[in-house]
């Protein structure tokens, strides 16, 4: 990130022509370059006051009449002085305010900075900048709800109690290493204990909820999985109503991946249409049928075509919804075989659409079971989820049998678990690793 000390500005809303645009600055000199383009005086300026005002460039030429909004610090989104401007969405009006703050001095903002600077100046931790990204990427209202509690807070208030309770474990296990001059060994192991394995469960529950989270918010990846020619694309293109995948009776058209997203009900669903699973000696397809199988891998749910003739890639019954298709070149007679003796399977006709209200709702209840959740709060990244299945892999090592009986090796244990939460919180985060997170950020945010 470049210096903090930087004045800089950016466009928040989306780019485009529309009623409005809003330009954000923010920084030290904030205030002072809004007193030189707008001629409102500086000591008018009060927090959370808005003015109408004419924007003017720097040979005095009218830009464009605006609203400005002040913020002062350290009240502020950034904990800085800060200004939005309200102007009309013409780009060609964002276009000659842009050259006039760039001649006054000021820098481009870098992709979420304007967060960084929050989390730099203490306003966030690291959880709520993570889900302020969430909420602005969450594709369903389930999804900006849960992202919303890690905004205000609640996830890290969460991890801060649990936190704050092995700090208390620690302080009174290092204080009968070193100070108490009685045994009281077995009571401090014994409360020390109880306190670990709590936290263990807190937070196995919790790093599941990341699985949920990531349906709610990113979509689930529902993965079109199959042998070549046996209806892929076009269960794909019917499910969507677009004819979006190449279909051709050719077999292996299908060389890459192809996701789209859609809706199910509420659920937001990423469809995945792969490259056929077969025996080749064509090097293209071999490498998008090594993709198909890594997308299986990571998949929520599969949609597993099943084709009599030709074998049939085996996949995870649990998350597999297993279809035939072409029911419309069926006979009646192989149909009702087919339902005898597959209960399990659903017959459709992507080609006629037929079958596809079933397959919905089949995808639905297991959307339904995988985000099912008794917790409120839910981790909003990959990053926390890893910390924390660290922690409590350290956490597990200090309740083996050899370490119950060590103080020494509990709290080493204890330290490494917190060193785990400071890095979910932010605390001791490497600049690699912020640089990574906000660099997900658009401009403006």
């Amino acid at each position: 990130m470049t210096t903090q000390r930087d004045t800089v500005y950016a466009l928040s809303s989306s780019p485009g022509r529309s009623a409005l645009s809003i330009i954000r600055i923010t920084g030290e000199n904030a205030f002072f370059v809004l007193e030189k383009i707008t001629k409102i005086k500086k000591k008018k300026i009060k927090h959370q006051t808005s003015f109408p005002c004419s924007i003017f460039n720097i040979n005095n030429e009218l830009i464009d009449t605006a609203v400005t909004t002040f913020y002062c610090s350290p009240n502020s989104y950034t904990g800085e002085d800060l200004v939005e401007i309200t102007t009309h969405g013409n780009p060609i009006i964002i276009d000659r305010l842009f050259n006039t703050l760039k001649n006054v001095g000021l820098r481009l903002a870098n992709p979420g900075e304007f967060t960084s600077r929050a989390y730099h100046n203490k306003k966030i931790d690291l959880i709520q900048a993570e889900s302020t990204l969430s909420v602005i990427n969450a594709k369903s209202k389930a999804g900006v709800q849960s992202s919303l509690k890690g905004v205000i807070g609640k996830l890290s208030n969460k991890l801060e109690e649990v936190r704050k309770l092995l700090v208390l474990s620690l302080a009174e296990l290092e204080y009968e290493l070193d100070i108490s001059e009685t045994n009281n060994n077995k009571n401090v192991i014994n409360r020390a204990e109880r306190t670990i394995k709590k936290t263990i469960l807190d937070m196995e529950n919790l790093i599941k909820t990341h699985n949920k989270s990531s349906i709610i918010t990113d979509g689930a990846r529902v993965v079109i999985v199959g042998a070549p020619n046996v209806g892929k694309s076009t269960l794909l293109n019917a499910l969507i109503g677009d004819e979006r995948a190449i279909i051709t009776d050719i077999p292996g058209t299908t060389r890459d991946t192809i996701e789209v997203l859609t809706y199910f009900s509420n659920y937001p669903v990423i469809l995945l249409d792969t490259a056929g699973i077969r025996e080749t000696s064509d090097k293209i397809e071999r490498i998008g049928i090594k993709k198909t199988k890594q997308e299986i891998m990571s998949a929520d749910i599969v949609y597993n075509i099943q084709s009599k003739e030709k074998t049939n890639y085996v996949t995870d019954e649990k998350k597999t919804i297993k279809i035939y298709n072409k029911s419309d070149l069926m006979e009646k007679k192989e149909i009702l075989e087919l339902q005898t003796k597959k209960p399990n399977c659903l017959i459709v006709s992507a080609k006629n659409k037929t079958g596809l209200d079933k397959l919905k709702s089949r995808t639905e209840n297991l959307l339904k079971i995988k985000t099912k959740s008794r917790d409120s709060l839910f981790l909003s990244s990959k990053r926390q989820q890893t910390a924390l299945i660290k922690s409590v892999e350290h956490l597990k090592k200090a309740l083996t049998k050899e370490s119950l009986f060590e103080l020494e090796i509990i709290a080493h244990n204890l330290r490494l678990a917190l060193s785990e939460f400071d890095w979910v919180l932010g605390k001791t985060t490497t600049d690699e690793i912020l640089q990574s997170v906000f660099s997900n950020f658009c401009v403006g945010k």
